[in-house]
């Protein structure tokens, strides 16, 4: 079949299935050239004390050794009382106990990049975003003892 016969679809709010073919589809290909699979989803959920709701999380996976923060929220009903350090610090202990040796995530400049660096990350690049004054920057932490990436 010829590239011309196949159909691309672009949208907002791709199917479980679509997801589960990128899913399947890179990790059996990561195996491939690897030889080997570890990617598996973590995740740190903020519990409401009273409801025992989830009203923060923490998205990410590990792959072949390095763990990648996807998503952070927290709320800002329990912001300025630790609960991003202690969730960001539960998800590096779990990530070292993976096997893990690095954390990697991307954060805005109107977001957290100096809670970042407080926690020990390390700014590896910058984006500028089309808005103006707005940087999108990838930021790293060594998890185990050793060389910081890039150094």
């Amino acid at each position: 079949m010829a590239m011309e016969d196949f159909a691309l679809t672009v949208t907002d709010q791709p199917t479980d299935d679509a997801e589960m073919v990128i899913e399947g589809g890179l990790d059996r290909y990561n195996a491939n050239q690897a030889g080997h699979s570890d990617s598996r989803p973590l995740a740190v959920l903020i519990n409401d004390p009273v409801t025992n709701a989830v009203v923060g999380v923490l998205l990410g996976r590990r792959t072949l050794g390095l763990f990648f923060v996807d998503l952070i929220f927290v709320p800002d009903t329990v912001r300025g009382r630790g609960v991003g350090r202690r969730i960001l610090e539960a998800a590096e202990r779990e990530a070292i106990r993976r096997n893990c040796t690095n954390v990697a995530l991307y954060t805005f400049s109107f977001q957290a990049p100096a809670f970042y660096a407080w926690q020990g990350y390390h700014e590896l690049g910058r984006i500028e975003c089309d808005a103006p004054g707005y940087t999108r920057f990838c930021m790293t932490k060594r998890l185990t003892p050793g060389p910081r990436p890039g150094q």
